[in-house]
């Protein structure tokens, strides 16, 4: 299953991956094995709420059918991690995978990086091992390892917050996977060609994506945690350039990488496919990270979940060097299951899981709470219960999430009737679920049925 089979209250997502039931936040140990995509993810499996954080597991063999897993790990009584395995990636090694992870041991979330190594089905997990601890002054907060190879030697990014209210990046040399050294501040945020980042007082979920691997092309994707505030994820382009064998990182733009009010937290990883693949995180804006232990009796049994896989690519409109923009992955456009084209009218509500594509100009998609989004030709709408994904053609998507429903508008006669502005098809979500066996399940990890 895709969105899940059991809830309670308001309709879940049918065709973005979230959990049955429980509460879901950053993807995490993001990674492409043995012939399958798989996302690990910030997990709650006994409610819909911030609390006690495990890893849940799903995986798919094209992008657009996920099967569910058995949680993969969780906090450890009296360890590193007794409150909360938080956000972290996962490295296939010659011994196995291994999961580099934020482990946060109480309600200080003073954290550590901590690590556990996988089997080969990346179902059993080792007990939590502390590899790096927290630098002192002026570093105040860390989270969130980000592990990559530059002149053949491995070296990991932390997000982290300095005591002057700062979002910085933190180096780590990595080489021993089992013992981590603290090399620099590798970028803060007070620098002046970083301002239109915009206000943070932690970087958080830092991704470097490397566009050139002979120029040193690069975009540090960030998402922005100011002041208890989640804002916006934004692409720093520039260069990674050696510096007698240690990576220096020379910023030469800020870009936003999604222009909605829901998406955060993205997690990037390489694939067989050109570019890098990434989810992100899609927020609701009413329910809290600290709320309480019981939502109301008629409330969903599950929050959060993850956007469509998307791909990083190379903005060749971008202003300045190490440019990107995220597009829907080529996987999911030509493999959502649809059913015919739908009669088109001037107004309608867009209520159930839908595909929009504008095929000339004339179309808009209103809301009564949220900005208009005006549709060009070329541009893509994804709806599935009160999210919506744009994916235009040229420029950054938009990312909502709102249990309102949206509208689509369409002018007829700007280029002839509404149905030859507009194409709209069902999504058919009884095709999603994926084609496995009960063998292949007790194979993967899930219980047989």
């Amino acid at each position: 299953m895709t969105g899940g089979e059991r809830t309670t209250g308001p309709a879940g997502t049918a065709y973005h991956l979230r959990p049955p039931s429980g509460w879901l936040n950053d993807p995490n140990g993001m990674v492409f094995h043995q012939g399958r995509w798989h996302v690990f993810y910030q997990h709650n499996p006994q409610a819909a709420r911030h609390d006690r954080i495990a890893w849940g597991h799903a995986s798919s063999e094209d992008l657009v059918r996920w099967e569910h897993h058995p949680v993969a790990f969780g906090p450890t009584e009296g360890g590193p991690d007794a409150f909360g395995c938080w956000s972290g990636v996962l490295l296939p090694t010659p011994g196995g995978a291994v999961a580099l992870y934020t482990g946060v041991v109480d309600e200080s979330q003073v954290s550590t990086v901590c690590l556990r190594r996988g089997d080969e089905e990346l179902v059993r997990w080792s007990g939590p091992r502390v590899v790096a601890a927290q630098p002192g002054p002026p570093v105040r907060v860390t989270r969130d390892p980000f592990v990559w190879q530059h002149a053949g030697r491995r070296w990991a990014l932390l997000g982290a917050g300095l005591a002057d209210g700062t979002p910085a990046v933190l180096l780590y040399d990595a080489e021993d996977l089992a013992d981590w050294r603290y090399a620099d501040v590798w970028l803060r945020g007070d620098r002046a060609d970083l301002a239109a980042a915009g206000p943070a007082d932690v970087w958080e979920c830092p991704q470097l994506v490397l566009l050139d691997g002979g120029t040193g092309e690069a975009s540090l994707v960030l998402s922005l945690h100011d002041r208890g505030r989640l804002t916006q994820v934004v692409g720093v382009g520039g260069h990674v350039v050696d510096d007698d064998g240690t990576p220096r990182f020379e910023p030469s733009g800020v870009a936003v990488l999604d222009v909605g009010t829901s998406f955060y937290a993205p997690q990037v990883a390489a694939d067989p496919d050109p570019g890098a693949w990434l989810l992100g995180w899609v927020r609701e804006e009413d329910r809290h990270l600290d709320g309480p232990a019981d939502g109301p009796a008629d409330g969903p049994d599950h929050a959060g979940c993850l956007t469509l896989p998307r791909r990083v690519v190379p903005d060749d409109h971008g202003a300045h060097a190490g440019a990107v923009r995220l597009v829907l992955d080529p996987r999911v456009a030509a493999g959502l299951p649809l059913g015919p084209p739908e009669e088109v009218t001037a107004h309608q509500e867009l209520d159930r899981p839908l595909r929009v594509e504008a095929l000339a100009e004339g179309a808009r998609l209103t809301h009564a709470e949220l900005p208009e989004v005006p549709l060009a030709a070329g541009d893509l709408v994804l709806v599935d219960a009160d999210v919506l994904e744009v994916y235009p053609a040229q420029g950054p998507p938009t990312t909502h999430r709102h249990p309102r429903p949206w509208a689509l508008t369409v002018r007829p006669g700007r280029a002839g009737p509404a149905g030859q502005v507009v194409e709209v098809r069902a999504v058919d979500v009884s095709r999603l679920r994926p084609p496995t066996t009960p063998a292949d399940r007790q194979v993967r990890g899930a219980p047989p049925r």
